[in-house]
């Protein structure tokens, strides 16, 4: 069961992440540069600031351990989509994004709501900050990218750090999501 409270200021900045995104995709397709960053910007800090209002509050619960990720996914999702068809972003950022989040929510609606939601890691809060830098340089400064050439079509040593973590957060992810779940569940009665 998800405990904790739904309606909290942490909550609250989580979900306001969606708009956000939702306007920098817009901007993005506008080419207004200006919008773009203000909304991309703002978006990558309430991601810090959920967190960090959450430990303060003492309000830290499963919602915002569901919310502050899936904010996060539909954010990416939004911006990428924007920045793809803008030309500005390769398509295989997005078909990552949507291979990774798409078996995290398979994996979720496959496991009983008993299962309790992992904290983020270092590694997620790694590959979300270098996925969010490279997709605002694209936004803002798609010709910045260095060194040119690199290991992934269309993607710096940034783009490709970016897709390195978020392959990496995703398997600790769901290692430290096994291992919890599966020692609670042999230690449970039935």
């Amino acid at each position: 069961m998800i405990s904790g409270r739904f309606l909290t200021a942490a909550n609250m900045i989580s979900l306001a992440r969606i708009p956000l995104a939702a306007g920098a995709a817009l901007s993005i397709l506008n080419g207004q540069r200006l919008f773009t960053a203000v909304f991309m910007v703002t978006a990558a800090l309430t991601d810090w600031l959920d967190g960090f209002m959450a430990r303060k509050t003492g309000t830290v619960s499963d919602w915002g351990k569901i919310l502050d990720p899936a904010a996060d996914k539909i954010a990416f999702i939004l911006a990428a989509l924007a920045l793809v068809r803008a030309g500005l972003l390769e398509a295989w950022v997005l078909w990552m994004l949507l291979a990774r989040d798409g078996l995290i929510a398979a994996g979720g609606l496959l496991m009983s709501t008993r299962l309790k939601p992992p904290s983020s890691n270092i590694w997620g809060k790694a590959a979300t900050t270098a996925l969010a830098l490279f997709m605002i340089r694209q936004a803002l400064f798609p010709n910045l990218a260095w060194p040119r050439g690199g290991i992934l079509p269309g993607a710096d040593l940034l783009g490709t750090a970016a897709a390195g973590l978020i392959v990496v957060s995703f398997l600790t992810y769901a290692i430290v999501f096994i291992r919890t779940n599966w020692k609670r569940h042999a230690t449970e009665k039935p």
